[in-house]
């Protein structure tokens, strides 16, 4: 019976030195992060409280950093430097059929606790696309839809070139 739980006790500690996550511990000490209201340059006036939603949100959900506002361990700033508008492509009939909008951002990624900058691009650009006819193939049927999506796409591309990085 001793052996038994010997064994058992042996077999539970290499099953629990056995595991794989996709998450990087290049950072191990930063646990909460503060992200701050964009400042919008641009005409679109609500963008930069979308921006602070959505981006917020994503981060609770995602769950590796604990959204705060105060004692952070690091902080996200941004700017919303350009934002466009744009016919993306017309129908047979020569009738719009898609949109495209297109939004540079300036972002940085600072380690408060080791005051350094750990992720900052001053020329981010994200676009999508959104349909404005029945025939499109547009993923996205409004031009709010499109925008949540550029700042999902945000959300990604500052996780992955920051906690994510190899």
């Amino acid at each position: 019976m001793v052996k038994r739980i010997i064994h058992v006790c042996c077999a539970l500690l290499v099953l629990a030195g056995c595991s794989y996550s996709v998450y990087s511990n290049a950072y191990p000490h930063l646990k909460k992060i503060r992200v701050m209201a964009f400042e919008n340059k641009t005409a679109e006036f609500a963008l930069a409280d979308k921006t602070l939603e959505i981006l917020s949100a994503q981060f609770n959900s995602d769950g590796r950093l604990k959204l705060v506002t105060q004692q952070a361990d690091c902080q996200l700033d941004g700017t919303i430097t350009d934002y466009n508008e744009s016919i993306y492509s017309y129908d047979s009939a020569n009738n719009v059929q898609d949109y495209q909008i297109r939004v540079s951002f300036q972002v940085a990624l600072i380690d408060l606790v080791k005051n350094q900058t750990i992720y900052e691009n001053k020329t981010l650009l994200i676009t999508e696309q959104y349909a404005v006819s029945a025939l499109s193939s547009s993923k996205f049927k409004s031009k709010e839809e499109a925008q949540n999506e550029i700042i999902r796409n945000l959300f990604k591309a500052i996780v992955q070139n920051s906690l994510e990085a190899w």
